[in-house]
């Protein structure tokens, strides 16, 4: 702690010096604009670039510049950004503090796992167990596009409840570097570096993070032991990328990651250790002024190694602990798309393509109670669609998009041998589906359009989801085999525009209705275990209602609120479960921001969110969220190429429940406070 505070204090000295030596800078950085929702091209809705204006969703853009300006500018807090996007809610606690398998994020109110998430169109997350691997996002982001609503008729089964692509920078031809060095309490450190070169045939890109922090201990004082301890955390990730243009029509992007974390969990025997490597190679051309093509393969192996303890002489009473079991688990995840785009007029053009999954994953089990031994559970799963998309404007100011996607997906070769020796096989499972999406846009006048769309989409259970189970808290949390795809129908409307000259104010309303036919959810077995199962049908029903004001480059503010009420409506052979809430889902989620003043001077961004009451279990009897957080970041470019910022998250230092397992609550992050400094040339 005051080694933190004595980093913090020097970099803000020499920062200080610095700015006295060298006068007023140039204010060619990057301003504050927070507009979460302008961006003149979007690609995430269409597969394609697209107008944003002409985008039928409810699409939310991050841009570099807003996320600039907050405390979540680093890549592996864009789950932490995303909390002030309406109507998505990532997991209550924060990836940088939070278990590897519990990393998840909802969109209208669908619950977690039914959101895909892109790095730069590949996915990001993992192929076993559904859950999103933050810390693979490097920190050169150049957008985060937010697509609510299903869209499995372009991108699958990962897609049932929307789509956050996250988009990094591209190198350019002039040569440089980025350094990002921070330091703040609960011994958080960072040290971040990049560096580009390139010329008119091709580019290279490398960077490095460090980053480790002490945390905190999770379990309320109320409930704490001698057991318990900090939930430390540190990763390292490595990246590169090589672009490479063969003519002025076409470019090769291969690009690496290497990525290594070691995690306690709030005991000494709570551990995990994940090391990920992955690749990616890409081809875009155009031919002619008609046709676009995009080939990409993609490939990323794992080992997951998570060690878990049962705490004596309860989980309530948190004397001591020891060791319940060691889970590894290796995987691969492999998968490839093709995709072509023609234009056939300026009104009209057709998109259509492939694309390819396969995932290869086992769970080994080292079981040290009773009954001890060796269980080791394993599959695999194929997924293929074919997807077509037409886009065309038939009159002024009205542009329909008709879409359908087939997809063909398998669970095979999956079993489980017991510490006798004894192998269960289980039953092969495929999976046949139509995806179908219409969406309209009409432009009423320049300044005010309204979209709507009605969709089908399904999400196939993972092998995680199918065959793993594991102990955490004195819960047991058992599998699945015999589960069933989950179908989703829905439509969503918006009605957005633009007042005053300039467009000073953006506002948006908008609405979705989804039903979901056989949702998996963990339910409830007995006070000490959990399942998943098949629930008849859910429902959620809500809305969002987004407002940004930006009067002057010294000025803006945010508003925004989101109401989603996701409940189970039928669970036949379980009608007590019927009217209970979704898991993990709030109903009601508000939102401010205000920007002030300029970087060369002084800059200062203020942040508020409040999350209403949510649900950790399907009974309904294990209350967690219902809090207001404050954030905010200071911040000042003492030269075009060098900020210096102060970074505080929860400010008020507010305590709140963010998870429980079983009988034991988690709490959210406490105040972390970062100070630090970050050069581009």
């Amino acid at each position: 702690m005051v080694r933190a505070c004595w980093s913090v204090l020097a970099l803000w000295c020499l920062g200080v010096t610095l700015a006295r030596g060298e006068g007023p800078p140039d204010r060619g950085f990057p301003g504050s604009a927070v507009d979460l929702t302008s961006a003149e091209v979007v690609v995430t809705p269409t597969r394609a670039p697209s107008n944003r204006e002409d985008i039928a969703a409810a699409a939310t853009v991050l841009t570099k510049p807003w996320l600039d300006t907050t405390p979540f500018a680093d890549g592996h807090q864009v789950d932490d950004a995303l909390r002030y996007v309406p109507g998505v809610q990532p997991s209550n606690l924060s990836s940088r503090y939070n278990h590897p398998t519990a990393q998840a994020v909802t969109l209208n109110g669908l619950g977690n796992r039914r959101t895909l998430v892109l790095l730069d169109g590949v996915p990001l997350n993992d192929g076993f167990g559904g859950w999103i691997n933050w810390g693979l996002v490097a920190n050169h982001i150049e957008r985060v596009e937010v697509v609510p609503g299903g869209t499995s008729n372009l991108y699958g089964t990962w897609a049932m409840g929307g789509v956050i692509n996250i988009i990094t920078q591209e190198p350019g031809i002039r040569p440089g570097f980025s350094l990002d060095s921070q330091a703040g309490n609960l011994s958080s450190y960072q040290q971040a570096i990049a560096a580009r070169y390139g010329s008119d045939r091709w580019r290279l890109q490398l960077g490095y993070r460090w980053f480790h922090t002490n945390g905190f201990i999770p379990v309320p004082a109320y409930q704490r032991g001698p057991v318990d301890k900090d939930n430390d955390s540190r990763h390292q990730l490595v990246t590169g990328g090589l672009t490479y243009f063969p003519n002025a029509a076409s470019k090769v992007t291969l690009t690496g990651t290497f990525f290594r974390e070691d995690r306690n969990f709030g005991t000494p025997i709570s551990v995990a250790r994940r090391i990920i490597g992955n690749a990616s190679l890409t081809y875009t051309g155009e031919l002619g002024w008609s046709d676009h093509w995009e080939a990409k393969v993609f490939s990323q192996w794992q080992t997951f190694r998570n060690a878990t303890s049962q705490i004596l002489p309860s989980p309530t009473v948190r004397l001591t602990e020891i060791p319940d079991r060691t889970q590894t688990i290796p995987s691969r995840d492999i998968g490839g798309s093709l995709q072509w785009t023609h234009r056939l007029s300026d009104q009209s053009r057709v998109l259509l393509g492939s694309d390819v999954r396969t995932i290869i994953g086992e769970s080994i089990d080292d079981v040290f109670v009773v009954p001890a031994g060796r269980t080791t559970v394993s599959g695999q799963q194929l997924g293929w669609g074919l997807f077509g998309e037409w886009i065309v404007s038939p009159i002024n100011g009205l542009t329909l998009t008709p879409s359908l996607r087939s997809d063909w997906w398998k669970n095979f070769n999956a079993q489980s041998e017991g510490p006798d020796g004894a192998v269960t096989r289980f039953r092969d499972n495929v999976v046949q589906v139509l995806n179908p999406k219409l969406a309209a846009l009409y432009r009423i006048t320049d300044r005010l359009r309204t979209g709507a769309s009605v969709y089908q989409a399904f999400r196939a259970p993972t092998l995680n989801e199918l065959y793993r189970g594991f102990n955490f808290g004195g819960l047991g949390f058992l599998p699945n085999s015999q589960l069933n795809p989950e179908r989703l129908t829905g439509g969503d409307a918006k009605l957005e525009g633009e007042l005053l000259a300039g467009k000073q104010v953006r506002w948006r309303l908008s609405a979705h209705w989804d039903e979901v036919k056989d949702q998996i959810l963990f339910v409830s077995q007995s006070p000490f275990a959990v399942q998943r199962q098949n629930v008849g049908r859910t429902r959620s029903l809500g809305g969002e209602v987004d407002l940004s004001y930006r009067p002057s480059p010294l000025f803006s503010l945010n508003l925004s609120y989101a109401y989603a009420d996701s409940v189970i409506t039928s669970f036949p052979g379980n009608p007590a479960r019927e009217g209970k809430r979704v898991p993990f889902v709030s109903r009601t989620q508000v939102t401010a921001g205000v920007t002030i003043g300029r970087p060369e001077i002084l800059e200062v961004t203020v942040l508020g969110r409040y999350l209403s009451r949510q649900y950790a279990d399907d009974n309904n009897q294990q209350p967690i969220a219902d809090f207001v957080v404050l954030d905010a970041s200071v911040q000042r470019a003492i030269t075009k190429n060098i900020r210096l910022f102060l970074n505080g998250e929860n400010l008020t230092d507010r305590q709140y429940v963010a998870m429980q397992t079983g009988s034991i609550k988690t709490l959210g992050a406490p105040l972390l406070v970062r100070g630090g400094v970050r050069m581009d040339y």
